[in-house]
């Protein structure tokens, strides 16, 4: 209950908080974009926002289960803020999160070791959940409302493009890295002309499968090709992510018979900014590692020009019995 209060005295001066992030994000905006501040916004929709985000912690809640109204305030704030780019959002719901953090040290004391920081992280937890729900809106935004791929349910290469120009753009502004896996699938063309074009839709299933059960929380697969798949992972380097592609390789080359339709799939990797700090460069690093992995009859492959490239050793085939 002394948690509660606590959080109810700082909810109780949500408007005092409203108006100091407005200062804040005046302190961090250029002069020429002044004029281009949602203040209306801010004055009319930050203060329940505030509530929001301070019910959800008083609750003892995570990420996870940010309310559908915090998400949609947070999504018009990001479509006003969008067209002065896609750092913007972070920059300004980091200003708050800073801000309430503040607030929470000075209204809760450390009653119990580790609780501060415990609540911190918690709100963390929050603002990293509201802040993907505002990039997701304006990745859809941006993609024209691609649609996702008929067979895997996954975004394409419309949605893939827009996170790419966010996650380097994150990189520039906070030099926070990320890396780029891509799943070249070997053996498609030969079960489409065998089995039927049905057959190799399940097995694409499957793959993407494989891909989702494989990756983080915080990771984002995409279709691209008939016979790609992509990954981002985000605070990642390439050294860090091999073995999310041994895993997957392993899963999706292990788990085939020999005597029925088989495919196998290949990994190159690459990261920003060991191998380059814009998409183009990213996507061509990843594609040149897939196939200096298929030339070597390797699984997977960093990208030429890290510090760290490498090939990795042939995988024991699985035993067919």
């Amino acid at each position: 209950m002394e948690a509660a209060t606590d959080y109810a005295r700082i909810e109780m001066s949500r408007d005092e908080l409203a108006k100091a992030w407005l200062v804040r994000i005046v302190e961090r905006t250029p002069p020429s974009e002044l004029a281009d501040l949602p203040v209306p916004w801010i004055a009319n929709e930050a203060p329940p926002l505030i509530a929001e985000i301070l019910d959800e912690l008083a609750g003892g809640g995570g990420g996870e289960n940010v309310s559908p109204e915090s998400r949609r305030r947070a999504r018009e704030l990001g479509k006003m803020r969008g067209a002065t780019g896609p750092t913007q959002i972070p920059r300004d719901l980091a200003a708050l999160q800073a801000l309430l953090v503040e607030a929470l040290q000075l209204e809760v004391p450390e009653r119990d070791p580790g609780s501060f920081a415990k609540a911190a992280g918690r709100l963390a937890e929050i603002f990293g959940s509201i802040q993907s729900s505002v990039a997701e809106s304006l990745v859809e935004e941006r993609s024209g409302e691609a649609q996702r791929d008929d067979a895997t349910g996954l975004p394409g290469s419309a949605q893939l493009n827009e996170w790419m120009r966010i996650m380097v753009a994150e990189y520039r502004r906070y030099a926070h890295p990320f890396a780029i896996l891509l799943v070249d699938i070997d053996g498609l063309g030969r079960i489409n002309d065998a089995y039927g074009r049905q057959v190799g839709d399940r097995m694409i299933g499957a793959v993407a499968a494989a891909v989702e059960r494989q990756v983080r929380s915080v990771d984002r697969a995409f279709r691209l090709a008939e016979d790609e798949f992509c990954i981002l992972s985000p605070h990642q380097v390439a050294s860090r992510v091999q073995p999310l592609a041994d895993r997957l390789t392993s899963s999706v080359n292990g788990w085939q018979h020999h005597d029925g339709p088989r495919m196998t799939v290949t990994v190159g990797v690459a990261s920003c900014p060991e191998h380059g700090d814009n998409a183009e460069r990213l996507l061509q690093a990843a594609e040149e590692a897939t196939y200096a992995a298929k030339a070597s009859g390797r699984r997977f492959a960093v990208g030429a020009g890290g510090e760290k490239s490498f090939v990795q050793e042939p995988a024991q085939e699985p035993d067919p019995t």
